[in-house]
């Protein structure tokens, strides 16, 4: 499995309640030090250690404890036996239903925590991808090409930071279909750099992170796909061509 397929796993894990499988899976990537792995596992048991900080501890009612001690006073008349296994009784029961409690709690725990740890990651994931844009648009070497007929908007380039796309009056797509795009070197294939939707306004904002060589692409496109994005670009739907190489 991969490290994004265990990804869902961490919060699971740093509850101990993983198991089969994954576990199994999760502690091979740990036991070779799998960076990806070992800081979301280390981020899951921080959180979780936070989150135990505001569980209060659950103390047993005081009537129980009366009734108990109680049940335990020498001088309370009845014999000593008797009197010990109804103790060892109600203690077993009250162990028995803390012991449901606790569970159930614990169940409840560990499904806010998987909801919590989806929009966390969601989150981490929005601000790497901003982060990434930032740098590409802010880098000095930069290249910026636009385009504009139907279709309109621009394309920035950067040798370090990748390619980013922004464009506007994108046509709605039909269902099953995705726009995908391509980085096209000088005299070779389109290299497929990711599949985006636009927003219900036609807008849109993709952007393919990773260095590129700008002096080896001859233009970045773009094309109408079915979903998932194909390995080569569909001839008829390609929509926009952005030329980059002079």
């Amino acid at each position: 499995m991969t490290c994004d397929e265990l990804m869902d796993d961490y919060g699971t894990y740093a509850l101990g309640a993983l198991d089969g499988a994954a576990l199994d899976e999760l502690r091979e990537h740990l036991g070779r030090q799998c960076e990806n792995c070992t800081a979301g596992i280390r981020e899951a048991e921080g959180l979780v250690a936070r989150m135990a900080l505001v569980v209060k501890p659950a103390d047993a009612p005081k009537r129980l404890r009366k009734r108990v001690m109680a049940l335990a006073d020498p001088h309370a008349g009845g014999s000593r036996w008797t009197r010990a296994l109804v103790f060892v009784t109600v203690l077993c029961v009250f162990l028995a239903v803390h012991s449901v409690f606790f569970w159930m709690r614990h169940e409840a725990m560990h499904r806010e925590f998987n909801v919590f740890w989806a929009k966390y990651t969601q989150q981490q994931s929005e601000v790497a991808r901003l982060n990434e844009t930032l740098a590409l648009l802010e880098d000095p070497a930069a290249k910026e090409v636009t385009f504009g007929k139907g279709a309109r908007g621009r394309v920035v380039i950067s040798p370090k930071h990748g390619v980013a796309f922004s464009g506007q009056n994108l046509a709605a797509l039909a269902p099953g279909k995705t726009y995908e795009m391509w980085i096209i070197p000088k005299g070779g294939k389109p290299v497929p750099a990711g599949t985006f939707e636009p927003s219900v306004d036609g807008s849109a904002l993709h952007v393919q992170a990773g260095p590129v060589d700008v002096a080896s692409m001859a233009a970045v496109a773009v094309s109408i796909e079915k979903e998932g994005g194909v390995a080569s670009p569909t001839a008829d739907q390609i929509i926009i061509v952005a030329p980059v190489g002079q």
